[in-house]
């Protein structure tokens, strides 16, 4: 038994038998043939090749990618911060971070009609006049708000990003009566603005604008709410482009500065949240900012944004009167401590208003549960309202009040 163990001991200690070689295989390695080496020299050219012709459009693609993802990154943990945090003293930086990707730069060519550049230059011919403005992208989808004004009679429109890039931008629909348009980018990789709610914003408020001023990209400027419903014929005067009236809207003013190119730029609260449109400023005769600026609410734009993405058009309200503001005397006679509501005048023809029982010198007091300030008030009420849907007014009529319903029409194009 003892001879067993030694016997396996010898066994493990003895060398593996080597295995016999095979015919044609050579443990050293063999120099490349002529053909092996003509390969590898083309195969390389052609990998030089496509690098040169790809380097530069890669290295574009490399750069506005890193971009937007800074961009991006920035934005995220800005608005995290903001959500946390409700006070800080850093807040205006962290606003401007985090609706930076969302704000653009608007550029335009319009094509002015042969008469109209005889006007302007003493010639005929066409002549191209670039434009700038900004807008705000609102939906990941591409989709951006801005003002008409921007875009009217654009030929061409281009929009900037925040990352650098530029693409050129179709009109989904539009709404000349508020001012408002909707454009939209074949892109990905967007970042939409929330919506905020302008009703709820107080005088005082401290706010934020940003926009193109002059063509300078991402400007950024604060100030506060300076007041609210602001409803003022002179504003739509200045607003009213060639072509068509606006109609008397409501407006946030701000002492933000504003200067031409913030049209159809973002007005934000303190949450980067968006409660206004840009849109109009009282200026100093040099044409700049004096400190009055007035921006479209956002509860108004989100409405005629969404009317023009799901319908392509917006129909207005439309109750065929017209309106006088009340006099103190009138506003004795109501007992009222100081005039409110607005005085009918006069019918259109086939009026909604006199076909539901109104009659000259009526004073309209309330719409709905809304108390009438003026008329501009109740225009834009009725101009907000859905076509086709009955609202209920509060009259005052020789010493009576009264209630009436009306069945809205639609606000004819012309007017």
């Amino acid at each position: 038994m003892s001879e067993l163990p030694n016997r396996v001991t010898e066994i493990l200690s003895e060398a593996p038998p080597s295995l016999p070689s095979k015919p044609g295989l050579s443990s050293k390695n063999e120099p490349p043939t002529l053909l092996k080496r003509l390969v590898f020299i083309a195969m390389f050219l052609l990998l030089i090749a496509v690098m040169v012709a790809f380097t530069p459009q890669l290295a574009t693609q490399i750069a506005y990618s890193w971009n937007l993802g800074v961009e991006q990154a920035k934005a995220k943990v800005a608005r995290q911060f903001l959500a946390e945090n409700p006070i800080s003293g850093q807040r205006i930086t962290l606003v401007a971070k985090a609706i930076a990707p969302c704000v653009v730069g608007i550029h335009t060519i319009t094509t002015k009609p042969p008469e109209e550049y005889y006007a302007i230059r003493g010639r005929g011919g066409f002549n191209p006049l670039p434009g700038v403005g900004s807008g705000v992208i609102v939906d990941t989808q591409g989709y951006i708000l801005t003002n008409y004004h921007v875009i009217e009679d654009a030929h061409l429109i281009r929009v900037q990003l925040s990352d650098g890039r530029t693409v050129e931008a179709d009109v989904v629909g539009y709404d000349r009566p508020a001012d408002l348009a909707v454009l939209r980018i074949d892109i990905n990789d967007l970042e939409a603005i929330p919506w905020g709610d302008s009703r709820q914003v107080t005088v005082g408020e401290q706010v934020v604008a940003v926009g193109s001023p002059y063509g300078l990209q991402q400007t950024v400027t604060s100030g506060i709410i300076s007041a609210t419903e602001r409803y003022n014929t002179t504003l739509t005067a200045q607003r009213t482009g060639r072509g068509g009236r606006r109609i008397p809207l409501e407006f946030l003013q701000t002492d933000a500065a504003i200067n031409p190119g913030n049209s159809g730029g973002a007005l934000v609260d303190m949450n980067g949240k968006l409660i206004g449109i840009c849109t109009a400023i009282i200026s100093a005769e040099s044409g700049g900012n004096s400190g009055i600026g007035f921006a479209i609410p956002s509860f108004m734009a989100k409405h005629i944004y969404e009317e023009i993405v799901s319908h392509g058009k917006v129909q207005h309200g439309w109750i065929g009167v017209r309106l006088d503001d009340v006099n103190s005397f009138d506003a004795q006679q109501m007992n009222q401590k100081k005039p409110a509501g607005t005085i009918v005048r006069s019918f259109a023809n086939n009026s909604p208003a006199k076909n539901a029982g109104l009659q000259n010198g009526d004073i309209i007091l309330r719409w709905g549960e809304t108390a009438i300030i003026n008329s501009l008030h109740l225009t834009h009420l009725v101009t907000l309202s859905k076509p086709g849907t009955k609202e209920t007014v509060e009259i005052f009529r020789k010493g009576e009040f009264l209630k009436l319903e009306i069945t809205i029409g639609v606000r004819p194009m012309d007017l």
